[in-house]
């Protein structure tokens, strides 16, 4: 079976030519395209914080809402996810990953849970976007202690400049969690303790931080200016003027993952839904809370790659930041990239990423 594209990314790079599939695996790509053929064959995306997708609120669903969800990300090209649990009580964040833990075993689940990140309680009280001021609190050992021992817990978001921040966090690296430092107003100083203290990430750089100020950078000067940092972008152009996000590519493109920090209403209709059980209204597919501010986005990996290309971006460079990249990040082998002799998990979109279908062994499901 061929795609009938006009070009794929395999390994990383944009290879002109159509693409052949036999018994599940890519065969050849490459091959000189017949008549018609026209868009990409992609890699399959990962999106490392989703906090909800397809009207689901990963806050409160339930085990059927969970396995909804994932199958409006795989329909929208998401192969591995995130769930992301923001600020919320102890009790409820560890029913949530219970929850979470029983779903990713579930042969029903479409779209492959690779760990869960917290996104809280840990976060400064200024910058705290959407998330509910009484149960923010200090970094405190026995909370992450609850929540490493109820579920799939991999990642976990801390403001550095609170109180015990950058030893609770040299624990969590050594529990072998993933810290990342956000919802932050925090100075060039904090923000490197925490990173010198294991911190490995930025939580959607620029946003629910302190802005970045030409004799204060804050946690945003530090973040651009450390190559051992990773960086978590939100390129959907709400959260984040287009040139912002040439600004950090610019500087760090190496080492910046795309992320949709989607809630509920991602996939799904304008209209009222949740995020973290509060309340908020979708206009024109932006999410925002009565007062105006922002709480998560609507815009898909697809269509922000898609943004990419848009800009004059080629297509290799534009999805590897929502696919490779993750996955190396995450260490997650053989996820994220197409290979020639590998499986035929992919997506085939049009020329401006428009997802025309969702491959899974070659075989189209969705």
């Amino acid at each position: 079976m061929r795609l009938g594209v006009a070009a794929a990314v395999i390994a990383g790079g944009l290879v002109a030519g159509d693409v052949e599939i036999e018994d599940g695996v890519i065969t050849r790509a490459g091959i000189s395209p017949g008549p018609g053929a026209s868009g990409y064959a992609l890699p399959g995306l990962i999106d490392l914080q989703a906090n909800g997708y397809g009207g689901v609120d990963f806050n409160q669903a339930g085990h059927d809402d969970f396995l909804t969800a994932l199958r409006a990300l795989k329909r929208d090209g998401v192969f591995a996810v995130q769930p992301t649990i923001i600020t919320d009580s102890v009790q409820n964040v560890v029913r949530q990953l219970k929850v979470i833990d029983a779903v990713r075993a579930d042969p029903a689940a479409a779209c492959q849970i690779v760990g869960v990140h917290a996104e809280g309680p840990f976060l400064s009280r200024h910058h705290r976007g959407v998330h509910r001021t009484e149960y923010l609190r200090a970094p405190d050992r026995a909370i992450v202690a609850a929540f490493l021992a109820a579920g799939p817990l991999r990642t976990i978001t801390i403001a550095p400049e609170l109180d015990h921040a950058a030893e609770v966090t040299a624990w969590c690296a050594r529990q072998g969690l993933i810290v990342q430092a956000g919802h932050s107003g925090a100075s060039v100083e904090q923000a490197h303790a925490l990173f010198d203290a294991g911190a490995r990430a930025v939580t959607h750089l620029f946003n629910g931080m302190a802005d970045f100020r030409r004799r204060d950078p804050g946690l945003p000067g530090v973040t651009l200016t450390r190559p051992d940092v990773q960086i978590q972008l939100i390129a959907d152009h709400v959260h984040n003027a287009p040139e912002v996000v040439q600004v950090a590519l610019a500087v760090a493109e190496a080492r910046t993952m795309l992320v949709t920090d989607s809630s509920a209403a991602a996939g799904a209709p304008d209209g009222v839904t949740t995020v973290g059980g509060v309340e908020l209204v979708v206009t024109d597919g932006v999410p925002r809370l009565p007062d105006g501010t922002l709480a998560g986005s609507t815009v898909t990996l697809a269509q922000q790659v898609g943004k990419l290309v848009a800009a004059g971006w080629p297509a290799d460079r534009a999805v590897n930041l929502a696919s490779r990249r993750p996955a190396e990040f995450f260490g997650l082998p053989g996820a994220g990239i197409l290979r020639v002799g590998g499986p035929a998990d992919l997506i085939r979109v049009d020329e401006n990423i428009g997802i025309a279908a969702v491959l899974e062994g070659g075989r189209q499901v969705a």
